[in-house]
């Protein structure tokens, strides 16, 4: 609010300023007002056609209210700009590492390994090198020296530490003393301060990282830009600390008990607390210690306060300096430091750029690579981030098919295969992959969203099937006359709860499409926000005509608990493509309600695009939801839509028949049982992954190329689906 007075008073003087126009937008734009933010905006490119921070702006603000007038200009302009400030950015810091001769950084290379360098590791650490530092001739490097810089120091302090604890305390998983002392950082070498000193700060696009969830940029692309964010925040903090320090270094786990510590700006009434709340008390308290440190202060809520009163280590660090965060951290001897913010609003990423554990996650937050050097895992599964494009499994299979040297370290900044500025166009991620069996996302619905029936999992399970589905299928009948009083009973409710900027105009065409071959048919929409309806209504008369237009509904976004209660109304809910459901395909699927999930070949590289489809197949029934193409995806929803068959029995009451509701039979009885919603399954499963990312860590694999880095989780549990 403060901004937007300052905003609007430079205006009120001077109207016809650019910055200030763009700044109001901005500022607009972050208060979720992004219909109020696009005169602005579009003013400023108006008086300034060269004001390329507009851009991005303008076109995500516009994609918001789905109000696609001139789309296809706004988004080459935002998508050409991004790549030229890639472009331009890429030759920062020219000279810097030509400070030092290669026999120096050799040396350094040779002391932080504590051992000789293979001839083909040596080879490569020679070349890049040399790329740098051989400028005689004039010409200029291909890759991003800053990049190098920051990467090559994150590399250092990592294996530093790795080399200190193991000198220390030997190859130590964990402890059965009490305790050891404390030690302090040893004195070393300085081989960066003086280098980082003469860099300057990284520049990033104006395309954002969460912004690429709904831009259709090539996995390049995507992995550049958000790693270009990864080098302003590591070199943010390597600025306040010495980029020669040494983490500190955690004792090792006292009676098998790892020090877990989560980070977010999400402790509070958010989705993200919604899906989690259970996980950090189902932890094994045996074998884990949870600490939970909040970057964002109290919002007052019920879910504030159970993580405030919760068995576990909670601290408000929403005040808190980052070096003062980071040296907390170091204090508490985490040995797992997981990222549960990502890119997103709020997210504190200086933190995990110092690098204060000796492993770091990415988990739930953040549906996408970090492309970072201080993000060593991202827990994800095989439908939502295929094996082959992880940088470090394509170098495994490289090597090994070639020359591999077990020893030769994975994460130095030389060659194609781990450099995020590469040209290459066939890998995204930079972390290596803890596939998680079923899903990586985690809900916590079993226990937290049991209203309707109001029975325990115990009680459901001892009711007959009959009892529950005829319970269900009145409740489920009683709402949808209660909130679409006027529908006929054999209509078909398609649907889509998601925020309207995750709707493109390809999918709503294709949803039009489905809608005129299912004449019987509805679309329930959410004002998410208000001002989108009007646009997406205009845009459905032009396309499709008054008739098809009038079957679309809009409805106010619900508070939690009734918008999960009434997810059940549907008969299909429909998926977007560029970015899909993730917390509402859970609530969905929890309600019974099958979803329509895309998993396509041409987004294989977006994580964003997968999660519904993840969901999905880890209800055991994703072979019916889930599709693999645009036409596939029209065929089935038509096809589902037109299989339920309403017949009127004599009493007067009617009987609903068809694939479609066969479907949601099983969902609806097999919930309580279905990897989906097995939360404390899931966490053991996770629990398997921490143990075996720290021995990793200890034993020093996870820094050679001795394997493909992959941590695949195994799930002990089959638990049989209910069919009757």
């Amino acid at each position: 609010m403060k901004n937007e007075r300052v905003f609007n008073h430079a205006l009120q003087l001077h109207p016809e300023l650019d910055i200030a126009l763009v700044n109001m937008a901005n500022t607009l734009k972050d208060m979720d007002r992004p219909a109020d933010a696009i005169p602005y905006y579009l003013k400023a490119v108006t008086i300034n056609a060269g004001l390329v921070d507009a851009y991005c702006g303008l076109s995500m603000s516009m994609n918001a209210v789905c109000n696609w007038t001139a789309r296809d200009h706004w988004l080459t302009n935002t998508i050409v700009i991004c790549e030229e400030n890639l472009s331009e950015l890429h030759h920062q810091n020219i000279g810097i590492l030509g400070e030092r001769s290669v026999d120096d950084w050799l040396l350094n290379v040779a002391l932080t390994t504590s051992r000789p360098q293979c001839d083909h590791s040596l080879r490569r650490w020679v070349h890049r090198f040399c790329l740098f530092t051989d400028v005689s001739d004039g010409r200029q490097p291909l890759l991003n020296e800053g990049s190098f810089l920051i990467r090559l120091i994150d590399w250092y302090r990592t294996r530093m530490q790795h080399r200190r604890y193991v000198e220390t305390y030997g190859e130590t998983l964990y402890s059965e003393e009490v305790s050891y002392s404390q030690l302090r950082a040893a004195p070393t070498a300085k081989p960066f301060g003086f280098v980082l000193s003469l860099a300057s700060l990284q520049k990033v696009p104006t395309v954002l990282p969460f912004h690429t969830f709904t831009l259709p940029l090539p996995s390049r692309t995507i992995r550049r830009i958000a790693h270009r964010n990864a080098l302003r925040v590591s070199h943010n903090i390597m600025t306040q600390i010495s980029p020669d320090r040494v983490p500190l270094l955690p004792r090792p786990p006292w009676k098998r008990r790892i020090n877990v510590g989560y980070v977010s700006s999400d402790f509070s009434d958010h989705p993200l607390s919604h899906l989690m709340k259970s996980v950090f008390q189902l932890h094994d308290q045996d074998r884990f210690c949870i600490f939970l440190y909040a970057t964002s202060p109290s919002d007052g809520s019920i879910f504030r306060q159970y993580f405030e009163q919760g068995d576990f280590n909670f601290l408000d660090v929403s005040s808190w300096s980052s070096v003062d965060i980071v040296n907390r951290i170091e204090e508490d001897h985490i040995h797992i430091l997981v990222d549960l913010g990502g890119y997103t609003r709020g997210a504190r990423n200086e933190i995990f750029a110092a690098r204060p554990s000796p492993v770091q996650i990415s988990l739930m937050g953040y549906a996408g690579t970090l492309a970072a050097s201080w993000c060593d895992y991202l827990v994800c599964d095989s439908i939502t981030c295929p094996v082959d494009l992880f940088a470090r499994v394509r170098a495994y299979r490289k090597r090994s098919l070639n020359y591999c040297c077990q020893h030769s370290d994975f994460g130095v900044p030389v060659g194609e295969e781990g450099d995020p500025e590469s040209s290459s166009p066939h890998w995204i991620y930079t972390e290596c992959p803890i596939y998680m069996p079923h899903t990586y996302f985690v809900t916590d619905h079993r226990q937290s969203y049991r209203h309707g029936a109001n029975l325990s999992v115990e009680e459901r399970a001892q009711m007959p099937a009959e009892k529950l589905w005829n319970d269900e299928i009145k409740c489920r009948a009683d709402l949808r006359r209660a909130l679409f009083p006027d529908l006929p009973l054999n209509a078909i409710i398609f649907a889509n709860f998601n925020q309207l900027y995750k709707i493109d105009p390809n999918i709503f065409a294709t949803w039009l499409r489905i809608l005129a071959r299912v004449p019987r048919s509805i679309l329930w929409l959410l004002r998410f926000p208000t001002a989108g309806e009007a646009h997406l209504i205009q845009t459905a008369k032009e396309w499709a005509g008054d008739e098809i237009t009038s079957r679309i509904r809009f409805t106010d976004v619900a508070e939690k608990d009734y918008h999960i209660y009434r997810c059940r109304v549907p008969d299909l809910f429909l998926d977007t493509s560029e970015c899909s459901a993730h917390t509402v395909a859970a609530d969905v699927l929890w309600a019974g309600t099958p979803i329509l999930a895309c998993a396509w070949p041409s987004h294989r590289h977006k994580m964003s695009s997968r999660v519904a489809a993840s969901l999905a197949s880890a209800t055991g029934f994703g072979e019916y939801m889930v599709v693999s193409s645009r036409d596939e995806y029209e065929e089935r929803a038509v096809a589902l839509g037109n299989s339920i068959c309403y017949t009127v029995q004599p009493n007067g009451d009617g009987e609903i028949s068809g694939d479609l509701l066969d479907l949601r039979r099983r969902l609806f009885l097999n919930r309580d049982t279905m990897p989906l919603f097995d939360t404390e399954r899931w966490t053991r499963n996770l629990e398997k992954a921490y143990w075996m990312a720290w021995r990793r860590w200890v034993d020093g694999s996870m820094f050679r190329m001795s394997d493909d880095g992959c941590i695949w989780v195994k799930d002990d549990i089959d638990v049989p689906i209910r069919m009757d």
